[in-house]
């Protein structure tokens, strides 16, 4: 391993998911099926049906299609493109490992919104980038500036931007003439659009659609959200084939397993179960916000299924609500110490929550 990768490994800091360990759970005497979890963006309902058939009988004791040709194919049907432009990796993660393997080096300008999902900043520091931070505020809800975001690109011309769209953990969403207008004040740069949770949008447009006129553009999708294959983890990416030739050429093999494949295959082909697993994600976080804002705790509007609320002293509200069996995000890993993300669950769930958050709000001072 080169000395300077050696360097940057020992200042990488594993972005922590807020999820309390088995000796955080035995101190609380708690069992973790016994813990009801409000802090990861997963589907709290599961995959499909459907995976589930799919997987008896899999011929494990084989390879899996290293190109994930029949996966791929199905995906650019959807999305109305070449299976050429479509990589299949181990969850989006991967992914964007793959586009700092691949397209970063040591001192490339990197630009990412702040806050955001931490793994762009592990990943861009491991290849020793300099990161330009795009802060949001919280006075503003967290909304970008885009005319701002746009000068910002014009004057640092980064490498990469990686913009998460809805962004975690802010819930915020752009518009595709916001993005189109930064793909154009940046036409050097490479946009990573993390699409990760867009199939949670109340509203999502094509992202497809800006790659048959943007040659700066990478799109990120995970199936490990709402299609409930986080176990698994199943990802894509859309862009040019210049592009997505860079990042197979960094790939491992076989990254991706015949498990993986068969599940993600049967997944997409529900479309029934995510529209009713949405429905009830809806009403789960449309209960909790208005629940929250009845508590007094200021609730940031959100486009998808999880929400920031602001709480006071974050580490503390997550602890009272762990004790009770119920586990939120601490958002201090994302330099937000005051707010916990919430992601909804079904109503009953929802419910017995809000009353955790009530008994803690009366119990504070």
């Amino acid at each position: 391993m080169p000395v300077h990768a050696r360097s940057a490994l020992k200042q990488v800091e594993v972005c922590p998911h807020g999820s309390p360990d088995y000796r955080e759970l035995a101190a609380l005497g708690f069992d973790p099926a016994q813990v009801l979890d409000f802090s990861a963006n997963l589907n709290p309902f599961g995959p499909s049906p459907r995976v589930v058939e799919a997987l008896q009988g899999l011929p494990l004791h084989r390879y899996p299609d290293s190109e994930c040709w029949e996966l791929r194919e199905r995906i650019a049907a959807y999305h109305g493109l070449a299976p050429e432009s479509i990589l299949v990796g181990n969850g989006s993660s991967e992914l964007i490992w793959l586009v700092a393997l691949a397209l970063l080096g040591r001192d490339a300008s990197v630009l990412m919104l702040c806050p955001t999902f931490g793994e762009y900043g592990v990943a861009a520091r491991l290849m020793e980038a300099h990161i330009a931070d795009f802060p949001l505020s919280d006075v503003t809800g967290f909304a970008v500036d885009i005319p701002g975001l746009a000068r910002a690109i014009q004057k640092i011309r980064p490498v990469a931007a990686f913009l998460c769209n809805p962004n975690n953990p802010t819930g915020g969403y752009l518009s595709r003439q916001e993005v189109a207008s930064l793909l154009e004040a940046g036409p050097e740069t490479l946009f990573v659009l993390d699409e990760a949770y867009v199939d949670c949008a109340e509203r999502p447009w094509s992202s497809a659609d800006l790659l048959k006129e943007y040659r700066n553009l990478l799109v990120l999708r995970s199936l490990t959200k709402l299609h409930g294959l986080a176990g698994l983890r199943v990802g894509y990416a859309l862009s040019g084939r210049e592009i997505t030739f860079a990042l197979r050429k960094t790939k491992p093999r076989w990254s991706v397993s015949i498990v993986a494949l068969q599940a993600a295959l049967a997944a997409i082909e529900d479309c029934a179960h995510l529209d009713r697993s949405l429905v009830r994600l809806r009403e789960g976080r449309a209960f909790l916000e208005a629940e929250f804002a009845d508590l007094g705790y200021r609730v940031i509007p959100s486009a998808t299924t999880f929400f920031l609320t602001e709480v006071g002293n974050a580490a503390q509200f997550r602890h009272a609500l762990l004790r009770r069996g119920l586990l939120v995000r601490d958002c201090s890993s994302f330099g937000l110490p005051r707010y916990v993300r919430i992601s909804a669950r079904g109503l009953a769930d929802c419910q017995r929550l809000a009353e955790a958050a009530r008994e803690v709000r009366e119990a504070q001072p």
